[in-house]
């Protein structure tokens, strides 16, 4: 164990600055993982009339070679509407309560910036079978 302390003790600075700036894309690398089928996280995402965009969190419904296909999430109330759905109270990754539409985007994956809870393969199957009832 001596000998490997005498190395890194006789190392310049420059090697140390090198090693430290390598853990450091590392570690950023690893940060960005992509997203997961079931897995909540934050997006840009665009208005539908092409205007902009907005952060808004989004449930990762699947993935599509380099795009990934997820459905919206607000805040706002939507109860009277028929393309949105209620988030059952306390799903993970979503601090209030939330209704979740039911018409589905398609977003690339640089739109994703960071994941906040993991809901589930289970809460994706709860999605698809409110998706597939009939409007009212």
């Amino acid at each position: 164990m001596s000998a490997l302390t005498d190395v890194l003790a006789d190392l310049p600075p420059w090697a140390w600055a090198a090693g430290v700036a390598a853990l450091v894309l590392l570690a950023a690398r690893g940060a960005r993982r992509r997203p997961r089928r079931g897995e909540v996280w934050f997006a840009r995402v665009p208005f539908e009339d092409g205007s902009g965009s907005k952060d808004r969190p989004v449930l990762v419904l699947e993935r599509a070679g380099r795009r990934y296909v997820v459905a919206r999430f607000t805040s706002q109330n939507q109860s009277a509407r028929s393309d949105y759905v209620a988030a059952p109270a306390g799903t993970p990754g979503l601090p209030k309560a939330s209704w979740l539409s039911l018409r589905p985007t398609t977003l690339r994956r640089s739109a994703f910036r960071r994941r906040t809870g993991r809901p589930g393969s289970a809460f994706v199957r709860w999605y698809d079978d409110a998706a597939r009832r009939p409007v009212r």
